[in-house]
């Protein structure tokens, strides 16, 4: 009967490590993003007069940490703490950001999520991009008035300056409103500037 006690958890204990060394992987890709990083960032609209101008700039600090798979994507968490010029109290956002995992086991789009999914598009090696509207809620924010139709396209690129990860992003903001005469206006500028810097 011992006997066959200790037979039994053996074939536990082996059925145990052959799951565990059949399991996947965790993705050093996802894993990697974890960190903490700081950023300054400056967002630009247009005057009464349709010229551009400094609308708003903050400064933030992000932590991105707890690697996790879930269902068809494996991220991290992220908080993200902004604190706008000429406030005193710090505001967050709460995502996500990480791979679309592809049917195969491999990687798929980079994403990140706050509050609405954006699917980025890997240019080159250390180069994504995305596309997504501009709707007239976002645009009324940047003094647009009577908004006929916008889009953005974003571009990350990352560097390592002096060693450090830098990620820099730029905005490209292309939108057609109609002034105060009823005549079509079309603009295309860099609504969003900024950068994110790894810390430690």
């Amino acid at each position: 009967m011992k006997t066959k006690m200790i037979l039994s958890s053996f074939l536990l204990l082996l059925l145990f490590v052959q799951a565990k060394s059949q399991s996947p992987q965790f993705p050093k890709e996802v894993a990697a993003i974890a960190g903490t990083y700081t950023g300054a960032w400056t967002m630009y609209g247009i005057d009464d007069k349709g010229q551009i101008i400094k609308r708003v700039a903050w400064t933030d600090t992000i932590k991105a940490e707890n690697p996790q798979i879930k269902d068809d994507r494996a991220f991290v968490s992220v908080t993200d703490e902004m604190l706008f010029e000429g406030m005193t109290a710090p505001r967050k956002m709460t995502g996500t950001e990480g791979y679309f995992i592809n049917k195969d086991g491999s990687l798929g789009d980079y994403f990140i999520n706050f509050g609405q999914p954006y699917r980025m598009q890997k240019l080159s090696k250390d180069v994504w991009s995305y596309v997504a509207p501009a709707h007239p809620q976002e645009l009324a924010q940047l003094g647009f008035k009577n908004v006929v139709s916008g889009q953005h396209v974003l571009v990350k690129v990352v560097t390592y300056e002096q060693g450090v990860e830098t990620h820099r992003i730029s905005r490209l903001t292309t939108v057609n409103w109609k002034d105060a005469e009823g005549k079509d206006r079309w603009i295309q500028f860099v609504s969003l500037q900024g950068f994110h810097k790894r810390q430690g």
